[in-house]
């Protein structure tokens, strides 16, 4: 029980029942001396003043007036408070600027309003920052859009130009070797593979952004995707072959979408196929914590300057424009492994090793078994 639970009165209404008992008092006074003297008109056939209780009328009287002058500027005090207080919730002050108001009711009704005052502040803070937010995040949905579909068509350009050109030139130019042509279809059909690549990365990325909730999830061995990757590395000619080395448990049960897993381990070899420079790739387990494995890719090539480490993981963004595009790359692959870690509520970070290469090191999500 609180201070003012325990009270029998509050203080303002105790001076209103002062206030009260003395005007009783007062008008009783009155009574009581008008009715002696006309007690001592019909004794004595004159009038005589009691001194006692005109005395006591009238310092009943003064004190009637003194408590109803405090109570009145004490309720013009708090009048003007709640005036203060209204202007002060139109400008939309602080709750500790507010005007301070006495422990009555009256302060007791202007605390809760300065209260419930506050609280819908805060709502309406926290609703605005809300929506600022949702605002800002469609905002930059839409300014991510128009930019990737600015470097779409940026990348189709040099595709497409070359494809026409090479098309124009067959058609227009009748003698034409039987092997100038076919080297002129061969570059044709490089390049449209290059066109079917891009258009595959960002099918897997707008896939990722607009349906996440609809892309299904099941018990993966991590393992096995990264064995068949490896495979598939052998097969390539000497100048791109890489020796993979492979430190993971068997099975490496992992909850995710196989496609997507796929194209994380995919990219990152091809990207350290491509540009690495090097002959090793070093996939391993760093250990489990928290529900994740954490996975580390490494190569022993010459790996990147530091300036553009924060910037490998944008879209299209190259370190040699002329080189990726010759190489075929379509600067949307480490964009789609950052995406592929993020959808499965993990994180990925880069640094080049210091005994060479890049090092890669992201996190999964544990499956409990396999089957």
């Amino acid at each position: 029980m609180d201070l003012k639970s325990k009270k029998g009165f509050s203080y303002r209404g105790s001076m209103y029942l002062i206030l009260t008992l003395l005007a009783l008092l007062l008008i009783g006074g009155v009574i009581i001396y008008r009715q002696s003297l006309l007690t001592h008109i019909k004794v004595n056939g004159s009038v005589k003043f009691d001194d006692d209780i005109f005395i006591s009328i009238i310092f009943i009287a003064a004190a009637t007036v003194v408590v109803s002058l405090f109570l009145a500027i004490r309720i013009n005090r708090n009048i003007k408070n709640l005036e203060r207080l209204a202007l002060a919730m139109e400008r939309g002050d602080e709750k500790e600027s507010m005007p301070k108001f006495a422990n009555d009711e009256l302060g007791d009704i202007a605390r809760h309003i300065i209260d419930l005052y506050s609280r819908l502040s805060e709502a309406s803070e926290s609703i605005k920052r809300e929506h600022d937010k949702a605002l800002h995040e469609e905002q930059e949905k839409l300014r991510i859009k128009r930019q990737l579909t600015n470097n779409i068509n940026h990348e189709l350009k040099t595709p497409v130009a070359a494809i026409q050109g090479y098309l124009e030139t067959m058609i227009t130019s009748k003698d034409m070797t039987d092997e100038e042509r076919n080297s002129f279809i061969a570059k044709s059909y490089a390049h449209c593979q290059r066109l079917t690549q891009l258009l595959t990365d960002v099918s897997t990325i707008t896939r990722m952004e607009d349906g996440s909730s609809r892309i299904e999830r099941e018990i993966v061995d991590l393992h096995a995707i990264v064995g068949e990757i490896a495979s598939d590395v052998t097969l390539l000619p000497d100048d791109k072959r890489m020796r993979m080395n492979i430190d993971l448990p068997s099975p490496m049960p992992v909850y995710g979408n196989s496609t997507l897993l796929i194209s994380i381990i995919k990219n990152l070899t091809d990207n350290a196929i491509a540009y690495s420079g090097g002959r090793d790739i070093y996939v391993k387990c760093l250990g489990e914590q928290d529900g994740m494995y954490t996975i580390s890719f490494a190569d022993n090539g010459i790996g990147i300057e530091d300036d553009h480490i924060d910037y490998i993981f944008e879209r299209f963004y190259r370190i040699d424009k002329g080189r990726s595009r010759k190489l075929g790359g379509t600067g949307l692959g480490l964009s789609i492994v950052k995406n592929g870690v993020l959808f499965h509520g993990g994180n990925i970070e880069v640094k080049n090793r210091k005994v060479g290469g890049l090092e890669f090191t992201f996190t999964l999500p544990i499956a409990k078994q396999i089957g």
